[in-house]
């Protein structure tokens, strides 16, 4: 598992019978109160890939082409467990449709995603370690000290650290500022991309994109809107030093408001997005 999703709370769930699956059961410090929709994307994009990993064999890296997410209400309480299963497979060479459905603690269907994945080639010199619910038992976590991470993690840690400040003033959740774009005056939202948001080989998670996505559209919408779906269009992996987000708004009526994201990293499109909006 990498940081983002350790963070983000994501655990194995072993029900009796039945296939390990991704179980998002966050901490209080780091998401108090309703899970938010960055959150809800992480634990859907990891299950949904998780899912068609299963039927390609574990250790493969999967690149999400694209991800629809619907959200079922605002108030999503923790922890949430995603059923996945499958649409279509292409084995050779190795792509894929999957859906999923996203139950809270309450056992509301809080979510419901779907999304198509292509297999891509691990990077030289680097072997994908197992998911913990592609293992057969818990892994066991040898505990760390700070003398013990290397630069990249104690960036983790830093980045992390200053969202943890910025959440407890604005009363939000860690995760939410890790993802959240500095708005300019003209409604352009720019963010230094670091190791507490990327995946297993370095670029920026699929529901971690998502969200970034998300919150350039509710920028353009403005207050009083909830995410009522999404579906955002992923053209190249985000890796690289700043992303900037922009988002435009598509139509605002009484019922309902619509609003297109763009995310570009270094000066290249990464992701476009599509946002609808219900009231609050």
């Amino acid at each position: 598992m990498h940081y983002y999703g350790h963070l983000l709370g994501v655990t194995t769930r072993r029900p009796e019978g039945g296939r390990a699956c991704p179980h998002l059961a966050p901490d209080p410090a780091i998401t108090p109160g309703a899970l938010p929709p960055v959150g809800l994307a992480a634990i859907a994009d990891l299950a949904l890939g998780s899912a068609l990993r299963a039927r390609l064999g574990a250790g493969r890296r999967l690149g999400t082409v694209s991800l629809t997410l619907h959200h079922m209400g605002t108030d999503v309480r923790p922890p949430v467990t995603a059923d996945a299963h499958t649409v279509w497979v292409e084995s050779d060479p190795g792509e894929g449709v999957m859906r999923c459905d996203l139950t809270d603690a309450t056992g509301r269907t809080v979510g419901a995603g779907q999304a198509w994945f292509m297999a891509l080639p691990v990077p030289e010199g680097r072997q994908l370690p197992l998911l913990p619910w592609e293992r057969e038992g818990e892994p066991e976590i040898e505990p760390v000290t700070e003398a013990d991470l290397d630069e990249r993690e104690r960036t983790a840690v830093d980045e992390t650290l200053r969202a943890a400040e910025r959440a407890r003033e604005r009363g939000t959740s860690v995760g939410e500022e890790l993802t959240a774009p500095l708005w300019d005056a003209d409604g352009r939202g720019v963010l230094r991309l670091g190791p507490s948001i990327t995946n297993r080989v370095g670029h920026v998670q699929g529901g971690a994109l998502y969200g970034i996505g998300f919150a350039a559209a509710a920028q353009a919408v403005g207050e009083g809107m909830a995410v009522a779906d999404g579906h955002l269009q992923f053209l190249r992996p985000a890796d690289g030093g700043e992303l900037v987000a922009e988002g435009t708004l598509l139509r605002r009526g009484r019922g309902a408001a619509f609003a297109e994201s763009r995310l570009t990293v270094d000066g290249r499109l990464t992701a476009v997005g599509r946002y609808a909006f219900r009231p609050a």
